[in-house]
């Protein structure tokens, strides 16, 4: 009875944690889900991929179609840490310090992605119309930019969609659509263009 016991227990314990683990990932986005007050619905036919460290641009959850060499990943940046350090560098800021609002940062921002991902390369980048991107995304701001990706973030794949979204007071995300073709791109992409938006 005590030894079936042990094995079961071990059995729960090894479950619990290899659950622990492979829902690390989600768990963590999680969180920054409901500090950027944002809802993520996963599009159907993918499934959770691991994600890679790069020094070109970090994010925090990824998935990839089953059938398709096609993948979005998401990096979400609250900023309610920054605009607690911005408040209070408010009260005792002295002439000639400068600070920036964090809630200004996205456009610049925007750019600098691109330009890590990208390898230096700066596209035209469209401005979503700010009714659409409040309905669509419940978000102040919103923008995209179509790139050929470089090799340390992009790994096998050519091609990437950044889309940006910001909320003031609340977050920066980013979604980044990614294939090593244009052919199918629009279609892949349409299925997961809602997957992330503002409360």
């Amino acid at each position: 009875m005590t030894y079936t016991f042990n094995v079961l227990l071990i059995g729960f314990l090894f479950s619990f944690q290899t659950a622990f683990t492979q829902n690390s990932p989600f768990r963590a986005f999680s969180q920054l889900l409901t500090r950027a007050n944002m809802i993520f619905q996963k599009p159907g036919g993918v499934q959770e991929t691991p994600t890679i460290a790069n020094r070109q641009m970090n994010y925090e959850y990824a998935v990839k179609y089953t059938h398709k060499n096609f993948e979005v990943r998401y990096a979400i940046r609250p900023l309610d840490y920054l605009l607690e350090d911005y408040t209070a560098w408010q009260k005792k800021k002295k002439p000639g310090d400068i600070m920036l609002d964090p809630n200004t940062l996205h456009s610049s921002l925007l750019q600098v992605t691109i330009l890590n991902i990208s390898g230096g390369q700066l596209p035209d980048i469209a401005q979503f119309d700010s009714v659409a991107v409040r309905q669509e995304f419940n978000a102040d701001w919103g923008a995209t930019a179509f790139v050929e990706v470089g090799k340390e973030f992009g790994q096998s794949y050519k091609y990437c969609m950044v889309v940006a979204l910001h909320k003031e007071n609340y977050a920066d995300a980013y979604i980044f659509y990614l294939s090593d073709t244009k052919e199918g791109f629009a279609e892949l992409m349409d299925a997961a263009f809602y997957s992330l938006r503002f409360k």
